[in-house]
């Protein structure tokens, strides 16, 4: 692995690594996303010269299950996008217009870019929602280059001028083919919004806290303390039923915000978990002391990557600190996997929990991309104006959420 991807400890310059947040708007500076990538060299290929492109409406997408399926198992791994957890999520996004841009050659698929077209079709924004934090679209290792020429193509003469690309991690294939894009290709690109969250390099596991293994001893000394996953025999209902009636007695519940309160969330949750599990890629793990939950935590899988999904702890134990006890004992368990390589925490950046258990650092951009090289034009100028000033409008609201959290997840771990 390249050292200066995968970091872990002190602040170095690697994409894996910790670092300021990085506010608004900035135009990025050519050359600045030619990153190394976080996936290993996979012998595919380039396009031959034959690839089609198409759009896809979202209520057809289950007919083009299977070739969908077997290019999110080639593809850099998102789990987000594999169709056990997307088909799912179609019911948690009412939003009208979400479609895919797919792109087929010798009749498999190579390209897969989920998203909608926006602000009266200027702009193509790539599928994210609050429960995918991650924005990579799929597409067939070796192929990332010619597949966003393409899709870019694609897009202009659809009419847009823009392409909305949300939380790509700095150092993969496609930000390296959309350095490409930007340099050479002279396509504008702006930086949207910059952070680094928590990740897991499981080949340097991180040494627990003496605070936290007292705080572990105390509580085994309240009651028998096990922990127990659907990957070790846990039957996955029984396993559902106890974290969303964990995550609902919490902070979410009140909130409004768990997934239990919804009937149209509940049902995504049954259904993406019940879609991954099936292949391995969905585990739920609890904490249980005298046989009730007191923390559960949802780990998402794709390739030899991970993301610890949900966590949810029980507050009448929060002196313990059951939720960062969950995430030592998962750690553990996900370091012991010689399949995973990486774990994205899903963490908003210096979270107070995972912030002090994992010290790898994961960057994380979303961008703007021009679909004309060359000087942007006044509609590409517009559209970021409209798109800053939305984020910016949200930015107040997710920082004072932000600042809640932190103080919950203090309080109770």
């Amino acid at each position: 692995m390249a050292a200066d991807v995968l970091t872990q400890g002190p602040l170095t310059q690697g994409p894996l690594t910790q670092g300021p947040l990085t506010q608004g708007p900035r135009r990025e500076a050519d050359g600045a996303i030619g990153s190394p990538p976080l996936q290993p060299d996979i012998a595919t290929g380039g396009l031959t010269g034959g690839a089609t492109i198409r759009w896809v409406p979202a209520g057809q997408w289950p007919d083009m299950a299977e070739a969908w399926s077997v290019l999110a198992q080639a593809a850099g791994p998102n789990v987000f996008l594999e169709p056990g957890f997307a088909l799912a999520a179609r019911g948690i996004d009412p939003a009208s217009g979400l479609g895919a841009v797919v792109m087929e050659e010798g009749g498999r698929l190579v390209g897969f870019a989920p998203g909608r077209f926006m602000l009266g079709g200027a702009v193509f924004a790539l599928w994210t929602h609050p429960y995918a934090p991650y924005g990579a679209p799929l597409v067939l290792p070796g192929a990332e280059r010619p597949v966003l020429a393409r899709l870019v193509d694609y897009l202009r003469a659809a009419g847009a001028v823009a392409l909305d690309w949300p939380l790509l991690d700095d150092g993969s294939p496609l930000t390296a083919a959309l350095g490409v894009l930007a340099g050479p290709s002279q396509h504008r690109v702006d930086v949207l919004e910059a952070h680094r969250r928590a990740a897991l390099i499981t080949a340097d596991p991180p040494r627990p806290s003496k605070e936290l293994r007292r705080l572990g001893r105390r509580l085994a000394e309240q009651g028998e303390l096990v922990v127990v996953s659907t990957a070790s025999g846990l039957a996955l209902a029984d396993a559902t039923e106890a974290f969303l009636r964990l995550e609902a007695e919490g902070w979410k519940g009140r909130k409004g915000s768990a997934l239990a309160v919804s009937a149209d969330s509940r049902r995504f949750f049954d259904e993406a978990m019940s879609g991954l599990a099936a292949s391995g890629q969905a585990q739920i793990d609890l904490m249980l002391l005298d046989g009730k939950a007191v923390a559960g935590a949802v780990v998402l899988r794709a390739g030899d990557r991970a993301w610890y999904w949900k966590t949810a702890y029980g507050e009448a134990h929060a002196r313990y600190s059951p939720g960062a006890l969950m995430t030592l004992e998962l750690t553990e368990r996900l370091c012991a996997d010689p399949a995973i390589r990486l774990v994205d925490s899903c963490a908003i950046a210096g979270h107070p929990m995972i912030d002090r258990i994992w010290t790898g650092r994961l960057g994380i951009t979303s961008r703007l991309v021009a679909l004309r090289p060359g000087r942007a034009g006044l509609r590409y100028r517009l559209v970021l104006a409209v798109i800053a000033a939305r984020r910016s409008a949200k930015a107040g609201a997710k920082a004072l959420v932000a600042r809640l959290r932190r103080v919950r997840a203090t309080a109770g771990g």
